[in-house]
């Protein structure tokens, strides 16, 4: 029945899965709502044509975090179609359509790709894509209405089916060309003076010490250090005359021995905070050279130069009614100048133990 509408003149994935929840159909796994892509996984199964073929997928490694605006997440890989000659026909099945019938509806599912949102770049959207409702949490898709007027639409106002949401979420359109303007005067005013990023330097480092403050803190430790030892070999000595009992001088020497340790303990932490501060202030460096390489051309960039700076330093747009929250990622190397964030992030590959907090934010 699914191959039989899809071949109608204007049906849809979408209508599919909407006429699917109609009547109540639970879908392969037993979810009660339809979506694009599982009606999708069913047409494009030539299982249906009566063969049943093995290594139709190859399973690909994520490449990118799931979500820019929920928590970190189980790992998402992506299973890719595999060239029709390298299946393997493991049995045959009794034949649901033909492969007359099977063949028209993978050559409409090929024609209706190039009409996918995604590939909907008709007018000109600055943060296209990089838009969430901070009501519901979905993204925002780009939205002419009569067209002339332009928002940013959350997906949580659509059909059910679409938004998998039981209610419509209650946020407001949002005027494409007034976010797209506030945004990119934040932006130039975060790359025009130098006093913005050397603030974001400082709240990384975290309230750590002052050079000359980590020198003296490193040199009493040192000193206490130098003093426990004396006092080892001193114990020691007065185990040797005859002063002490052994029982005695062991325990006094485990305690020794564990206050050296706890300071020994205390000198590495300062070691490493001291090397995160030059790894800081090369961050802060690297950061200044890039801001003054592209702040002279921020007034005169085409609409496709303002895309791809937003594309480098802006990780999310977070739209909550008349709130508008800018979620900045800065290049801290030339290297990942070129790399965009959400590419960046290999805490999202593995599988991390569940946790309450939610993800820093920078």
């Amino acid at each position: 029945e699914l191959f039989a509408m899809y071949r109608e003149p204007g049906a849809s994935l979408m209508r599919l899965a909407m006429h699917l929840d109609r009547r109540g159909i639970p879908t392969p796994t037993g979810t009660p709502r339809w979506s694009s892509p599982t009606v999708r996984g069913i047409l494009r199964n030539p299982t249906y044509t009566g063969q049943v073929y093995a290594q139709r997928t190859r399973y690909r490694a994520p490449t990118h975090r799931r979500s820019a605006t929920h928590p970190i997440g189980h790992p998402h890989g992506t299973a890719v179609p595999q060239p029709a000659d390298t299946w393997l026909l493991v049995g045959q099945v009794p034949a649901v359509v033909s492969q007359a019938q099977f063949d028209e509806v993978q050559a409409k599912l090929a024609a209706n790709r190039s009409f996918a949102r995604r590939n909907n770049t008709a007018h000109q959207y600055l943060l296209r894509a990089l838009v969430s409702c901070g009501r519901c949490g979905l993204a925002c898709t780009a939205r002419a209405v009569n067209g002339r007027n332009f928002y940013y639409l959350c997906g949580g106002k659509g059909h059910s089916t679409f938004s998998h949401r039981a209610t419509c979420c209650a946020a407001r359109y949002t005027p494409a060309g007034q976010l797209d303007e506030l945004v990119w005067t934040d932006l130039c005013a975060l790359l025009g003076e130098p006093a913005p990023l050397a603030t974001a330097v400082a709240r990384a480092h975290g309230g750590a010490w002052l050079p000359q403050e980590l020198l003296a803190r490193r040199d009493t430790l040192r000193r206490a250090q130098a003093h426990l030892h004396q006092q080892i070999e001193r114990l020691t000595d007065a185990y040797l005359r005859a002063v002490l009992p052994l029982d005695e001088y062991e325990r006094r020497r485990r305690d020794l021995e564990g206050r050296a340790q706890a300071l020994a303990g205390q000198e590495e932490l300062l070691c490493n905070d001291a090397e995160r501060r030059q790894q800081l202030a090369g961050v802060g460096a690297s950061l200044e050279a890039f801001r003054g390489r592209v702040q002279h051309g921020l007034a005169t960039a085409t609409f496709e130069q303002r895309r791809q700076l937003v594309l480098l330093l802006i990780d999310r747009v977070v739209v909550t009614d008349a709130e508008v929250e800018i979620r900045y990622v800065l290049p801290t190397s030339p290297e990942s100048e070129h790399v965009r964030f959400c590419h960046l992030r290999k805490d999202y590959f593995h599988d991390p133990p569940p946790r309450d907090d939610v993800e820093a934010r920078r």
